[in-house]
């Protein structure tokens, strides 16, 4: 079981929100860096609640020309997110490969030396 610790003091309103997203997805995206896959999936599934959440509603904004900025940038690391996630998955498909073969190659090993 992996504990994520989440700020409870999450800000409300157009920008403020924007920022705490980027903040949780800047995270996302440490620990994805870090391989810590884990972390990444419980994180994301909080932050996927908040964005849900956030674009169900109507929100007014100041300069909407910044929340489009924050937008991007979350859309931007989220694309290196998904990219690290298929690279981590092939690395580990061929790990399992290696295994595998190792293991067919033991039991016909054990059969020739039976």
């Amino acid at each position: 079981m992996v504990k994520v610790v989440v700020q409870s003091d999450q800000p409300k309103g157009g920008e403020c929100e924007l920022e705490w997203l980027l903040a949780q997805t800047r995270r996302i995206h440490d620990l994805a860096v870090d391989g810590e896959w884990e972390k990444v999936v419980a994180l994301e599934s909080e932050r996927q609640s908040l964005i849900d959440k956030y674009f169900s509603q109507q929100v007014e904004h100041d300069a909407p020309q910044i929340a489009v900025r924050y937008i991007e940038k979350i859309l931007e690391l989220d694309k290196k997110v998904i990219a690290m996630g298929v690279e981590a998955q092939v690395a580990l498909g061929s790990a399992l490969g290696d295994l595998q073969r190792g293991r067919q190659a033991t039991q016909a090993y054990q059969k020739i030396g039976s």
